[in-house]
């Protein structure tokens, strides 16, 4: 028999063929040992073996062209291009191991020496370093660094004040509040991390999948993903490869067939060998997002980026035309001094632009988000996705594991006819004996009728969820099935003699199976037509006794439910009537509808029977065709293909693997109770980023419109031979913005609660809160340089009186807009405003000239112009407010 495998550890690949197969290697173990030279310049490789001789070849791909293998009692070895520079070989064991035996710790010590352990690269998350990294190298970081540079030669040190402080605690929080998220969800995801049955020294053994080794015995069951790249040894199972091929169906795959990593177990149960690990296991070799979750599309992080972005782009263009206008930089007469002067104009006004702190403030609203949910046990897999659930107003339930608590108990079991010699509960125990697999309803089963061997099995097909049925073939008694009704009697006639029992039952929100029997065997899954029913079980779900309230929570806050599932629709439409499901009386069978069909009934259905799991992520599809954020919930390998779809996904800790492994989050107390809290939560970051973005996107913009402002002035003023005035602010005019209105309160407010629902698209709001600020500044900053060439106001002309009226004025503009981004007040808002207000007055009049505020230069008709400023400010917002909605640029 010839075996390839391949195989990889931390110091070279080896590939080995024609290594002869013991007879039976589950019942008897050879040990063929390869002494593997890892030095380039060898040529030789020693094989030992007690009773076998093995063909080798090494390939080494990046640095051997080819090489020629001859089998002697010594392998000679011929390259072309050796280039491996001399070190002590590399020695590595195949194990044919004994199914009851597994290797022993030596061997497995041995192999995670060798780096053959199931520890993959992109496994390891992001690295502390990593983090630093991506906090401290940005690109505004960059500018900032460039902007320090130029303040320090042209001798403007004092400036820095304004934005070194900020970008140092910018840095410090955000990389303490990234490292403190990071944490939490490593704690928590150990709480949940996949684990894999193996033997070792004989013994059956629970480990983390990352000590999994190469030739480990492993064990799969129904939900497990399955971790390594394994052969089968024994057993049958089905395997759905949706994750990796995108494909529903499910395969079924037997002894000696590949199980590929990435894949879960639907049905069966089956003892396997590790075949690969580590970056050698398929999953690794595809693309990422096939691997996990797809990252949630985040409206939020979308919008900032593309402001990021907007502004990095206008920054070059701005610079050189403000010193084209001001700067004479083209007209060969401008001197050193007015040169430099301009340039560091040119350096305040991109400080003005740059939102320095907006990125970190919504990664720390979220990473706190993160740590808060973490403490109502709820892992949060992926940042963004709490705005998602946020902004969700379509939830899909999966009954089992939300609506009920998963457990069930069979309350009531009517005999048909039974036509053979033996009783039913000998029937249904000698069937729960049969399978290997566990489940809710094989627990309930076994409860009520016991296991027993009194019938011997000779084929069995476990249950799935795609077939709706499980089945044992016994010895001279034919097959007996135990599944849906409308998928065991697939005779019309042979329904219809249950029907209305079937009918009765479901109507009282109970599942009911039938137990049907047929002398044929099953071939290809396919149930013949002459199955007879022989009893009725009827089976109920315990409904979650805080389920009613939350529900009613959802909806109270504007967010359909549909109940999406596999059991009768009747019977899950009663259950949703008991819980309060607004149009639980609107039910389908989707059993047999076209995907057409499906995607047509969408919207006038809430409670959803009989669906397959492909139909579960149509439903999600055509739910998102129509513009609706859909968030997923469930708890089973059904329910896989529709989590991986929805926008946000949230699996249960006591459900399958496989479920968590593609979820956005995790709830580690399996409790649906837990959502109104994870919805709460996301709803105040979203809200608070929202509002106190406005914030830093007004002075971006503002500092945008002025830039403007002053090259079209300096272009005019220059074509006209007057004296040209240039940006007046220093980055310290500006610094009451950055330290109080923008540093203090944005981060304050941040962190309120806040439970409103999420109403528009994200920059849409932003908009229209940042405009009529932008706008405002930009009127008085324009009345107050036109101001200074009017007679009475000559005092203007001196840069240092401008500068002071002008950078009071924006800064009292930019406090009313923090007073509309406060409304509603409540205690906490009043009490950060109270503390803003304080502290800019007290700045003002305690360290003055720290600003460059001189309010001794100041004549009495500067102070009269700031004043009628100041009370103009709030109604020409308004009325600015007003006209951008009249013309339709905003909404109110």
């Amino acid at each position: 028999m010839v075996e390839k495998r391949e195989m990889k550890s931390d110091k070279q690949t080896t590939t080995v063929k024609n290594k002869k197969k013991n007879p039976n290697p589950i019942e008897e173990t050879k040990d063929v040992l390869f002494t593997v030279p890892t030095d380039k310049k060898s040529k030789k490789v020693k094989v030992a073996s007690e009773e076998t001789k093995a063909l080798t070849e090494l390939r080494e791909k990046e640095t051997v062209d080819t090489i020629n293998i001859t089998v002697n009692d010594d392998i000679e070895i011929e390259e072309k291009k050796p280039i491996i520079e001399e070190k002590e070989p590399e020695i590595i064991r195949y194990y044919d191991t004994k199914i009851k035996e597994g290797l022993n710790e030596e061997i497995v010590a041995k192999r995670k020496e060798q780096g053959l352990a199931n520890i993959a690269s992109s496994n390891k998350g992001k690295s502390i370093f990593a983090i630093i990294a991506s906090n401290v190298f940005t690109f505004f970081n960059i500018l900032y660094l460039i902007i320090a540079i130029i303040l320090i030669i042209f001798n403007s040190p004092e400036n820095m004040i304004g934005f070194v402080p900020v970008i140092f605690s910018n840095l410090i929080i955000g990389i303490i509040q990234e490292i403190k998220a990071k944490r939490t969800i490593e704690k928590m995801a150990l709480m949940s991390a996949p684990t894999a049955t193996v033997i070792r020294n004989g013994v059956k053994l629970e480990v983390p999948i990352q000590e999994v080794v190469l030739d480990d015995i492993i064990f799969f069951t129904p939900g497990k993903q399955i971790c390594t790249d394994s052969i089968i040894l024994e057993g049958t199972v089905e395997v759905n490869e949706s994750l990796l091929t995108g494909e529903a169906d499910s395969i079924v795959k037997t002894t000696k067939d590949e199980l590929l990593s990435g894949s879960f177990i639907v049905s069966g149960v089956c003892v396997a060998r590790v075949d690969r690990v580590g970056d050698e296991n398929y999953i690794e070799k595809v693309a990422f997002d096939a691997k996990k979750y797809n990252p949630p599309k985040s409206e939020l992080l979308r919008t900032l980026r593309g402001i990021i972005r907007v502004i990095a782009i206008v920054i070059f263009p701005i610079s050189i035309l403000y010193l084209m206008a001001n700067g004479n930089i083209f007209s060969g007469d401008v001197t050193l001094e007015q040169l430099s002067e301009q340039i560091k104009n040119v350096a305040y006004i991109i400080l003005a632009m740059i939102p320095a702190g907006l990125f970190l403030l919504t990664t720390m609203a979220l990473a706190t988000g993160v740590i808060r949910l973490a403490k109502n046990k709820t892992l949060v897999q992926e940042l963004y996705c709490i705005e998602m659930l946020a902004r969700v107003d379509v939830l899909c339930l999966d009954k089992t594991g939300t609506i009920t608590d998963g457990t069930m108990r069979v309350c009531d079991s009517v005999e048909v006819k039974n036509h053979t010699d033996y009783t039913i509960r000998e029937i249904v125990g000698s069937m729960m004996s049969a399978f290997e697999d566990s489940n809710p309803t094989s627990e309930a089963l076994i409860k009520f009728f016991d296991k027993n061997k009194v019938l011997t099995p000779i084929e069995i097909i476990p249950f799935s969820s795609k077939r709706k049925y499980s089945a044992v073939t016994f010895e001279e008694e034919g097959t007996f099935i135990l599944g849906a009704p409308e998928f065991v009697l697939t005779a019309p006639e042979q329904y219809e003699k249950v029907r209305i029992k079937v009918d009765r039952f479901a109507s009282q929100g109970c599942r009911v199976i039938i137990l049907g029997q047929t002398n044929s065997r099953i071939k290809g899954n396919v149930l013949p037509k002459t199955v007879r029913p022989i009893a009725i079980i009827v089976i109920q779900d315990h409904i979650r006794e805080d389920a009613e309230s939350t529900i009613d929570f959802f909806k109270n806050n504007g967010v359909d439910i549909k109940v999406i599932s596999g059991d009768n629709p009747e019977t899950v439409s009663q259950i949703a009537k008991r819980v309060g499901i607004e149009g639980a009386e609107r039910y389908i069978s989707l059993h047999n509808l076209t995907d057409e069909e499906v995607r047509d009934c969408v919207f006038d259905y809430t409670v959803f029977g009989r669906v397959s799991p492909k139909q579960k992520r149509i439903l999600i599809q055509a739910l998102k065709a129509h513009k609706k954020t859909v968030a997923m919930t469930g708890d089973g390998v059904n329910d896989i293909l529709a989590l991986k779809e929805a926008d946000c996904s949230i699996a249960m800790a006591s459900g399958s693997e496989a479920a968590r492994y593609v979820s956005h989050l995790v709830l580690m107390d399996s409790n649906f109770a837990s959502m109104p809290k994870v919805v709460r939560e996301g709803r105040r970051v979203i809200n608070n980023i929202q509002k106190t973005s406005s914030l830093y996107l007004t002075k971006n913009l503002f500092a945008i419109l002025l830039a403007i402002m002053y090259i079209i002035i300096g272009f005019t003023t220059k074509n006209n031979g007057q004296a040209q005035l240039g940006w007046p602010y220093q980055a310290k005019h500006l610094l009451l913005i950055e330290w109080f209105i923008l540093g203090f309160a944005t981060f304050a407010l941040a962190l309120q609660p806040n439970n409103e629902i999420i109403k528009g698209k994200f920059l849409k709001n932003v908009i229209k809160d940042i405009l009529p600020g932008a706008l405002t500044i930009l009127f008085f900053n324009l009345i107050l340089y036109l101001m200074k060439n009017l007679e009475g106001f000559a005092t203007l002309q001196n840069k240092e009186v401008f500068a002071t009226i002008g950078s009071l004025v924006t800064t009292a503009i930019m406090w009313f807009v923090l007073l509309e981004a406060s409304r509603p007040f409540n205690w906490f808002r009043k009490i950060v405003f109270s503390i803003v207000t304080i502290a800019v007055i007290s700045s003002l009049l305690i360290k003055p000239d720290m600003f460059l505020v001189d309010f001794t230069k100041l004549a009495i008709v500067d102070w009269l112009v700031f004043i009628v400023m100041l009370q103009a400010i709030y109604p020409m917002m308004k009325l600015i407010s007003l006209v951008l909605v009249k013309l339709r640029i905003i909404k109110n």
